[in-house]
């Protein structure tokens, strides 16, 4: 197991990259966090803190967007990525590291991709929602990367962005919180782990603060499109690392 505290300088420039982009854009903390972690942290290591900070990223904007929220389609997507956990937890738990890394970097790959398409799926049959929210549940637990299947749908819902914003924000706290329980459960929360979180967390809440005042200035399209490039880059980081073990 890697010692945390001997990269906790780097994982915190992370924490504050990352916690800057979910605030701006909703979405995007653990795909951006855990493959730039993995570079320097085992991957359990960094699934656990992305899972922790991000819950507590996600609760504080769920509640301060709670007024934007739609509630019903957030409720079909916490059922399902609820369904998909347990086949998740199982790839966490037995999968070979470098197979995760590679799954990790593929799904971020596959992510980019669907969000890049930006599809119209306005009139789609409700069980897509299913559909994306039990594969975002495999992912959630498997690699803290849960959101592109969820963001993808919603935008292909063509939802406002406020609205896209306070659901997914809604949704990734509740799948959060239960994803904690499960990690607690198994015991895979460990001490170095939680000391690293209650470091970090003053440096992701000061990332979150810049990304509020970012987003009322910053030009949607152009971010969208570094958010894709990075998203890119750290796919292919994950990608890069299990190939060389």
């Amino acid at each position: 197991m890697i010692m945390l505290q001997d990269h906790l300088l780097v994982i915190a420039t992370i924490i504050l990259f990352a916690s800057i982009v979910q605030s701006v854009a909703g979405f995007g903390f653990a795909l951006l966090a855990v493959p730039l972690m993995v570079m320097f942290v085992d991957l359990h290591q960094a699934v656990i803190i992305a899972t922790l900070l991000g819950t507590v990223s996600n609760l504080g904007q769920a509640w301060q967007l709670r007024h934007y929220q739609h509630r019903s389609i957030a409720y079909r997507f916490i059922v399902a990525s609820c369904l998909g956990a347990p086949f998740g937890f199982a790839l966490f738990k037995y999968a070979d590291q470098n197979i995760l890394k590679a799954l990790l970097g593929l799904g971020v790959l596959f992510g980019v991709w669907m969000l890049a398409r930006g599809r119209d799926m306005q009139h789609a049959n409700v069980s897509i929602d299913w559909l994306m929210g039990w594969l975002s549940g495999v992912l959630q637990l498997a690699t803290s990367t849960n959101g592109p299947p969820i963001v993808f749908t919603l935008q292909a819902r063509r939802l406002n962005p406020d609205t896209q914003r306070a659901t997914l924000n809604l949704i990734f706290s509740a799948t959060g919180i239960f994803s904690i329980g499960v990690f607690t459960l198994a015991g895979k929360i460990h001490a170095d782990e939680l000391l690293v979180v209650l470091k970090a967390t003053p440096v992701m809440l000061s990332g979150i603060f810049i990304g509020v005042v970012l987003r009322k200035h910053i030009n949607a399209v152009v971010f969208k499109k570094i958010v894709l490039l990075l998203l890119t880059l750290g796919g292919l980081s994950s990608i890069v690392s299990s190939l060389l073990g």
